[in-house]
């Protein structure tokens, strides 16, 4: 007499999943689920049956029952993404925000990855819990990451399941940052004062493109931040900077200080590019130096060097006493450039046309040709010259080295006012940047 198969509850389990796939391609959820909820009794840990009874359970308003079938299925694979992406939108459905954050920052990785819909979410958690700043950065940073993929730049790059979050998400992004950077500007807003800041207003629109504005110059593309109208010249003449004939002079004397910093090549010849979101976004990086030069941070985005104050205290004191552009964690740059003979530096680009680029030619050195929106001028030792380097600059040397001081200093065309109001929005928006950076 044949003997029957033992009993499997394995095969059993695949067949009625299988009865259960095939409802929910039928369309027929209501017997979908009673042959999960069969699956279910047997099997308590069988993880498909557990997500599509707790997405059952969601579609009926019972998130309670959601987070419990989804946590038990968490608890099986705590790496699985999908099960915590669910987990956490039925934490979210069930007001508990702090759990839906804690699961959505898991999805994300321990890197915090790109896992943009779990970044999504996560905002809208921040959003529901009342918190906007949280959310305008991850937000932001949700939508930066998936348009650098390709997602979200239209309908048919977005899912269907999430058009409505990511149009949602856009439009706060574009109202939290203009309300955000429109806020430091208030406190400058006094009497006949608010008049006086249009241009900086307009600065702030084209900045976060609700204002297209060419500049009349199409030489002049600052990477970061575009002023209108502060006067559109590659040299501006140095008799509008009042204090610098005597402080060149002054600064160009003090060329063994500036061979001292130039002999001891070290860790200070790092040059990082400032915080931007261009600079965060760049599909490539900064042009490469020629073997031919040398760049010696003096002060970068606003920190001076301490090994360099102690090779060149004097330079130092000069320009600790110099009107330079001085804006926390972003400006100024000041740097000591040496070039060999024959060496041309690569074309750069300056990050706003509301800065000026001082140089000074140290004496002893030979002329420097500085070459700005393609008009070149000869520097020579013992003076200085004033360039705009938004239009584009380059530097070369000719059969002799070149040693020259570079600093930056505020535009000429601008006001006390504009210089403030500009100052606390750059580090506003340096400081913002920094934070979205962080979440990369």
């Amino acid at each position: 007499m044949a003997s029957n198969p033992p009993f499997s509850f394995e095969s059993t389990t695949s067949s009625e999943l299988e009865i259960a796939r095939t409802h929910v391609r039928q369309g027929n959820l209501a017997d979908a689920e009673r042959v999960y909820r069969q699956v279910a009794a047997t099997q308590p840990d069988q993880v498909e049956a557990l997500r599509f009874l707790a997405n059952a359970a969601l579609s009926r308003g019972e998130p309670g029952e959601a987070v419990a079938m989804l946590s038990r299925a968490a608890q099986v694979n705590r790496n699985d993404t999908g099960v915590l992406m669910e987990l956490g939108v039925a934490y979210r459905s069930a007001q508990r925000m702090d759990e839906a954050r804690s699961v959505f920052e898991r999805a994300l990785g321990p890197g915090r990855g790109r896992n943009t819909t779990a970044r999504l979410l996560l905002a809208n958690v921040y959003e529901l819990d009342g918190r906007p700043e949280m959310a305008l950065l991850h937000y932001f940073r949700a939508i930066l990451d998936a348009q650098a993929s390709g997602q979200w730049l239209s309908e048919s790059t977005t899912d269907s399941g999430l058009r409505q979050l990511v149009k949602h998400a856009m439009r706060y992004v574009d109202t939290g940052r203009h309300d955000l950077f429109g806020s430091v500007l208030e406190p400058f807003r006094h009497g006949i004062d608010a008049a006086r800041l249009g241009r900086i207003d307009a600065a702030l629109a084209i900045y976060l493109r609700e204002r297209v504005e060419m500049p009349a110059d199409p030489r002049q593309q600052p990477t970061f931040l575009y002023m209108p109208d502060p006067g559109a010249a590659c040299f501006p003449d140095t008799a509008a900077f009042d204090w610098l004939a005597d402080w060149s002079a002054r600064s160009a004397s003090l060329d063994d200080e500036a061979l001292a910093c130039i002999g001891h090549p070290g860790e200070e010849d790092t040059v990082f590019s400032p915080f931007s979101m261009d600079a965060m976004t760049a599909t490539s990086g900064a042009p490469k130096a020629p073997a031919g030069e040398r760049r010696i941070p003096l002060c970068q985005r606003g920190i001076f060097q301490d090994t360099v104050r102690a090779r060149a205290p004097q330079l130092s004191g000069m320009l600790d006493s110099a009107p330079l552009v001085r804006i926390p964690n972003y400006a100024p740059d000041v740097e000591i450039l040496a070039l060999q003979p024959g060496t041309v530096t690569p074309a750069r680009r300056g990050r706003s046309n509301a800065f000026c680029t001082i140089v000074v030619g140290f004496e002893g050195s030979a002329p420097l040709r500085v070459t700005v929106g393609g008009e070149p001028r000869q520097l020579h030792a013992g003076r200085a010259l004033a360039f705009d380097p938004s239009f584009g600059f380059q530097y070369a040397a000719g059969d002799a080295p070149v040693r020259a001081l570079a600093l930056e200093v505020w535009n000429p065309g601008l006001s006390p006012l504009e210089r403030d109001a500009l100052t606390a929005l750059t580090a506003a928006v340096v400081e913002f940047d920094s934070r979205l950076q962080e979440l990369a």
